[in-house]
């Protein structure tokens, strides 16, 4: 029997961040939508059903944590990973504190991307985590 392909919903508005997120996680046999706003991904969640979501904390329009808020509304269960290129502990905090599965903050590799996201979704010892780069 063959095994479900996990589906991510991924959240930038950078179109090459979509691309790039898109080819690895692609490589992994992960389904990747990529999309580029909050109300584009609300409309998503609703829509759709997916296994985790990606989702950038800097946008315009809505902020990652406001759309974390609104998918934990719509779907409670789903992982939600938040990541940035402009981190700080309070964004950390505050995105655990709304029940994100895991913080990247930018730089991460592919396979701190690749580890969190099998963490999040329970093929790994599931732990909330703070990922900041090493000095």
């Amino acid at each position: 029997m063959e095994k479900r392909r996990k589906r991510i919903l991924l959240v930038d508005d950078e179109a090459n961040v979509r691309k790039v997120f898109s080819d690895v996680l692609s490589r992994e046999s992960y389904i990747v939508k990529g999309v580029g706003n909050g109300p584009e991904a609300i409309k998503a969640v609703e829509e759709e059903t997916f296994d985790l979501a990606l989702v950038d904390l800097r946008m315009p329009c809505m902020d990652g944590i406001e759309v974390l808020e609104n998918i934990k509304k719509i779907k409670p269960q789903l992982p939600v990973i938040i990541y940035t290129g402009y981190g700080s502990v309070t964004s950390a905090v505050e995105s655990m504190r709304k029940k994100a599965a895991d913080y990247l903050n930018k730089p991460f590799s592919p396979e701190e991307l690749k580890s969190s996201i099998r963490k999040a979704l329970g093929g790994e010892e599931r732990q909330n985590s703070v990922l900041f780069p090493s000095p």
